[in-house]
């Protein structure tokens, strides 16, 4: 696999200030998000890491710095631009953040008919129960949001975001609220993001998650990136003070060379 700056980053982050309800949350952070990788940031509660996905994606605008998406600043993106972005991109919210008064049909294929105009209602409805199938979703697609436990709605959140088959994934502690069944299944979509060289960007605190599938680990602490770069050498040298997720990464032992990571 090529070294790190031979990778072309897809999003990067270049000092980043952000801040909400007057409180600074990211403070002059920068992170370049390889193409073709799955890059993880763990980080505790409250340390930015939602912020921190929210501005890489373009959904929150940052105070300071800026946003480049394949090198372009996303805040210079005209009309056209901006809808290429949003159809290469998909986000997975950490609380579902479905459209409360239409069905779960309608909620995931929203992004097909945004962005793929030219489906038909038969193809796009087909397209939606594919996606919601493999990932375990079995109950109607009529059904409203408010109907569905806290897990389910996770489900079609994420079908919602690769749906349409985006070129970057963005999301946000996918595996919460889910069991070992649908957490098995998502990780099972994340290797078919991975074969596929799609760039995805997770946040979460799942060690389990990024033991399997991190190409690239950060390390988020008071708002600011503390660290960020391939797998073992992220672990092996963060000081295990910094966070418990990294000491409990670093109790796994080293992973076998080349076998997580997609070749590019």
């Amino acid at each position: 696999m090529p070294e790190s700056g031979m990778l072309p980053p897809a999003i990067e982050l270049r000092d980043v200030v952000a801040s909400s309800g007057g409180y600074e949350i990211l403070s002059s952070t920068s992170v370049a998000f390889p193409a073709g990788l799955c890059s993880v940031v763990m980080g505790a509660a409250g340390s930015g890491k939602s912020t921190l996905l929210k501005v890489a994606a373009s959904l929150t605008l940052p105070d300071e710095g800026s946003v480049l998406w394949n090198g372009v600043d996303t805040a210079t993106l005209n009309r056209k631009d901006e809808l290429a972005f949003r159809a290469a991109t998909g986000f997975v919210f950490q609380d579902a953040a479905l459209w409360a008064n239409t069905n779960i049909l309608n909620n995931v294929a929203m992004p097909l008919r945004v962005h793929k105009p030219w489906m038909g209602e038969s193809d796009v409805a087909e397209t939606v129960r594919l996606i919601l199938k493999r990932l375990g979703y079995d109950e109607g697609m009529a059904m409203r949001p408010a109907e569905l436990s806290s897990g389910e709605q996770k489900i079609v959140s994420i079908a919602r975001a690769v749906v349409h088959e985006p070129s970057i994934v963005f999301m946000d502690d996918p595996t919460s609220n889910l069991d070992e069944d649908a957490i098995e299944r998502v990780f099972s979509l994340i290797d078919d993001l991975r074969v596929k060289l799609r760039t995805i960007i997770i946040v979460a605190n799942n060690s389990e998650l990024a033991y399997r599938y991190a190409d690239r680990l950060g390390l988020i602490k008071g708002g600011t990136m503390a660290i960020f770069g391939p797998y073992e050498e992220t672990v092996d040298s963060a000081e295990e003070a910094l966070a418990t997720s990294l000491a409990r990464l670093r109790a796994k032992g080293s992973r076998t060379k080349g076998q997580h990571e997609v070749e590019a």
